[in-house]
């Protein structure tokens, strides 16, 4: 495939250098590449995103810029799921929720709801696209222990368009290597991937 062409956005959400979650991004992107696809992959660690202000200019005007953008990378990573076919995030949940770095990210995707909302043609025109997720919890129970992020991810994501399908939820995922050891999971991952591109590539020969 042209290396200009689309690319997946994946996005490993969590603090840590090495983990289950960086795992999981890794082997949803091998499964990509296995299909004749690309994909970035990002991680938010490494990106600068300041928490927003809630100073409110968004919803006055959603045309102006936020009053951040020019002092980190929030717009930069808004922009890739935009553009995308589609999109994966792996986090780690701590507490019931996602890790503040990811919520501090999507807490600045005000200005693009506030966009969606004032009907400007840039979102709202956007696409319809899925995306797909892994969490991955180190509690081995908990009847609700996903249900707040993916309320969250649902709403983050509907701003771009982006509907959550086949969502993976992984309960005692905790040491470093713990995902690695779990063949059938790596598998599901890698499966998800490479029929994530599969998808596409067969809905955009129809186009």
């Amino acid at each position: 495939m042209d290396e200009l062409g689309p690319k997946a956005a994946v996005f490993s959400c969590t603090h840590k250098a090495q983990g289950n979650s960086n795992d999981a991004a890794h082997l949803f992107v091998r499964g990509v590449e296995a299909a004749g696809g690309q994909a970035d992959t990002i991680y938010l660690r490494k990106i600068k995103i300041l928490p927003c202000t809630a100073c409110g200019i968004c919803e006055k005007d959603p045309e102006s810029p936020c009053i951040l953008a020019e002092k980190d990378y929030a717009a930069e990573m808004f922009d890739l799921l935009m553009t995308a076919p589609f999109a994966f995030f792996s986090s780690p949940i701590y507490f019931y929720h996602l890790p503040s770095i990811f919520k501090t990210w999507i807490d600045r995707s005000q200005q693009v709801w506030a966009a969606k909302h004032k009907g400007d043609p840039k979102v709202v025109g956007l696409p319809r696209r899925p995306a797909y997720v892994c969490l991955l919890a180190g509690r081995r129970e908990g009847e609700k222990l996903f249900d707040g992020a993916l309320l969250t991810l649902k709403y983050f994501l509907d701003s771009f368009n982006l509907e959550i399908r086949d969502p993976m939820t992984l309960k005692g995922v905790d040491k470093v290597g713990d995902l690695e050891k779990d063949e059938a999971t790596t598998e599901a991952l890698f499966n998800l991937g490479k029929t994530a591109w599969e998808r596409y590539a067969a809905e955009a020969k129809k186009d």
